[in-house]
């Protein structure tokens, strides 16, 4: 929705065409696509995955589910998806490699 690497490079998004990258008729675009397979290389993050669920449950539902997924199971912190690790008390956990 308010992703700046792709919307700098997108008219669609740009000219507010389109909320979130799903309702394109490009979906999933070649630049998503590359995005989706470095985040998925580098942090085990599903971009495109993510983006249909929003589409299949809403926004709101979808946040939920990543606050529960982000939590840390040992103290409740908040877990950074770029380092793995609770900022909280510095437990290395990844929610997505299951």
């Amino acid at each position: 929705k308010k992703c700046a690497f792709i919307k700098r490079g997108c008219l669609t998004l740009l000219k507010n065409e389109v909320e979130f990258c799903y309702e394109c008729d490009e979906f999933p675009c070649e630049k998503l696509e590359n995005l989706d397979a470095g985040y998925q290389e580098r942090y085990f993050v599903k971009l495109i995955d993510n983006l249909r669920r929003i589409e299949e449950v809403g926004v709101e539902k979808w946040i939920q589910e990543q606050e529960t997924l982000y939590t840390c199971p040992e103290c409740s912190g908040e877990i950074c998806v770029h380092d793995s690790e609770c900022f909280d008390c510095g437990n290395k956990i990844n929610p997505n490699i299951i």
